[in-house]
């Protein structure tokens, strides 16, 4: 089972789960908070619940920061393989500026889940 395991209570975190439901065809994606017992029964023995980034969990491998949005698309079916050719400490770097500042572009409140995002939710 893939699980994209995000910060549920960021509005960039959201609209990407919103966009991933949409784009994810084949059914192959579920989604659970970071914060919730399917992250804390899945994440236990991977010394990953201590990150508040998005965690990508295919199968037994895990994937972090920039690494987790490439592996996701890639498995999607976009052609995204070029970005690994920049190496991981500028994408991640990157990814945790934006990370680090998401509630100052768009704010604390989060919107509600559609019904879509609830059926793909684990729990």
């Amino acid at each position: 089972m893939n699980i994209v395991f995000f910060e549920d209570d960021c509005l960039i975190c959201n609209g990407a789960i919103r966009l991933l439901i949409r784009l994810d065809k084949a059914h192959q994606l579920h989604f659970a908070a970071l914060k919730s017992e399917t992250a804390q029964r899945k994440l236990a023995n991977k010394a990953l619940q201590s990150i508040d980034s998005v965690i990508y969990l295919r199968e037994d491998e895990a994937f972090i920061y920039s690494e987790a949005v490439i592996e996701i698309l890639l498995d999607l079916g976009f052609n995204v393989r070029f970005l690994k050719v920049v190496p991981t400490t500028i994408r991640d770097s990157l990814y945790k500026l934006v990370a680090r500042n998401r509630h100052h572009f768009t704010g604390q409140a989060c919107p509600l889940p559609t019904a879509a995002m609830r059926k793909k939710m684990l729990d």
